[in-house]
């Protein structure tokens, strides 16, 4: 009872930290470029994943977990380039553009959009449920988008980092699909270890193109670098940690339901750090959003023991 209990504040703690992402991830734009700040979250990630997984793998006895082949380089590799490099383009530069609380709550329907992929991906049948869910995940997010106008679908006048940021449950998706056939290989913990270092080898040279890999670490302030750390040490190192310790006891179905309160944790520390005001449509279309996610959780769509479910639940990657 103690460890589940324990486990339970971890989970209600990564969804914090996953909502902070947004309002981090927003500030830390505010200071220096998408690409620099997304290459300096995942080096520092990288470090302290590596580092956990050599302490764990050293304290079992165990040998350091090593791909065999070029498919599980592959394997490792695209995961590092669809969950890391393009999932960390489109939310730091959406981000740049559009306010922290659209983004929690557009990439909220992340896990549902997930699932059904998922499924028609690995030609598995979908629910009803989960088709219903998504449509009216998918609804919500108009309204988000639109700001509940017609006006802007007349005109088309969508701000670019709504656009941009309604890339990231599909880049994340890509990684969840993709992981499946990866964690059969490897444990969670190792492959995402994988994934930030090879991640953050591809946001290097982007960084340095983008002309930030040396002068962005003089434009961040303190706030800034607090924003990466943030980033880095909370939300992706304790958040998929703890995560994961979460979907080992509970299971996913059980781990996932705690997904609905990142929106609402982005959307209040918004609010309170960054003194963003929460608009009707905002409201509205968050409220679709995540009953829409919670009706497509009801069914499971996968059954699942060790699987790529943990990773499909996360909305932060």
């Amino acid at each position: 009872m103690q460890r589940t209990r324990s486990v339970y504040i971890k989970l209600v703690m990564t969804t914090f930290f996953w909502g902070g992402t947004f309002v981090a991830g927003k500030w830390a734009v505010g200071e220096a470029p998408p690409f620099f700040v997304a290459f300096l979250r995942f080096a520092i990630a990288s470090v302290v994943l590596w580092a956990i997984v050599a302490w764990r793998k050293r304290g079992r006895g165990e040998r350091f977990p090593a791909p065999k082949g070029g498919a599980q380089w592959a394997g490792l590799f695209s995961l590092g380039l669809t969950g890391v490099f393009l999932y960390n383009f489109v939310f730091l530069t959406g981000l740049s553009w559009t306010s922290a609380t659209n983004g929690s709550l557009i990439v909220a329907f992340n896990p549902l959009l997930t699932a059904v992929l998922s499924a028609l991906w690995l030609k598995e049948r979908v629910r009803p449920v989960q088709a219903g869910g998504l449509l009216l995940s998918l609804l919500g997010v108009g309204v988000v988008v639109t700001r509940g106008s017609i006006a802007v679908i007349r005109s088309l006048s969508f701000n670019p980092g709504d656009l941009l940021m309604l890339g990231a449950p599909l880049a994340w998706a890509l990684y969840t699909i993709l992981g499946k056939k990866v964690l059969a290989r490897f444990p969670p913990l190792v492959a995402t270890a994988y994934a930030a270092l090879f991640g953050t080898l591809l946001l290097m040279p982007a960084a340095a193109l983008e002309g930030s890999l040396l002068s962005g670490v003089h434009r961040l302030t303190v706030y800034g670098w607090i924003s990466v750390l943030q980033l880095a040490l909370l939300g992706t190192v304790a958040g998929f940690v703890w995560w994961y310790e979460g979907v080992e006891l509970l299971g996913a179905s059980r781990a996932a339901v705690f997904v609905n309160l990142v929106p609402l944790f982005g959307v209040l520390l918004s609010a309170l750090i960054l003194s963003e005001s929460l608009e009707v449509s905002q409201l509205a279309g968050g409220i679709l959003v995540v009953l829409g996610v919670s009706i497509g959780q009801r069914v499971p769509l996968f059954r699942t023991g060790r699987t790529g479910a943990p990773a499909s639940a996360s909305p932060e990657g």
